[in-house]
């Protein structure tokens, strides 16, 4: 919702165009948002795509925005900035623990601050490339399959350290 109601507001001064990965039921609240907003011929749903489709969307985005309210993980923040797209997620649930300092954070809920985000993204290209180059170290540095066996062997030591102390 929040980021429909932001490309509303963002068409007031610039011109934007929007893919969703997914698919909105059909006349279901997303739509009928869209439809009330008049911007449904700014945005593009891609329906169910593959990895490979995925990898190419990211490849042709100039930012990725991920509104959520909540997010346990936040996969497609991580997905967006390994593959250097600059972001602009929510601080919502976990976001801002993949994200850190390589994206920027807005409040869950708020699409005036989304716009804002948005529109400084898109009106400073130099930003939008030093966010992507951050990003992508920030997933080399944390969330490669190597750190997770890291970071789980170190679990694991330190278990055992403190069942060897009973």
């Amino acid at each position: 919702f929040f980021l429909f109601q932001a490309v509303a507001e963002l068409v007031k001064t610039r011109q934007v165009e929007v893919t969703v990965i997914g698919a909105p039921k059909e006349n279901g609240s997303i739509v009928k948002l869209i439809r009330k907003l008049g911007v449904g011929h700014l945005i593009n749903f891609t329906g169910r795509i593959d990895n490979g489709e995925f990898v190419r969307q990211y490849a042709r985005a100039t930012v990725a925005v991920v509104p959520s309210v909540y997010e346990g993980f936040g996969l497609p923040v991580g997905e967006a900035m390994a593959c250097g797209v600059p972001v602009i997620s929510t601080t919502g649930g976990a976001l801002p623990e993949v994200v850190g300092n390589a994206g920027i954070l807005v409040p869950p809920s708020d699409h005036r601050a989304l716009a804002r985000a948005i529109r400084e993204i898109l009106g400073d290209p130099k930003r939008a490339g030093d966010l992507g180059r951050a990003g992508y170290k920030r997933v080399q540095k944390h969330f490669t399959w190597s750190k997770a066996a890291e970071n789980t062997v170190a679990a694991y030591r330190e278990v055992i350290d403190d069942y060897r102390r009973f």
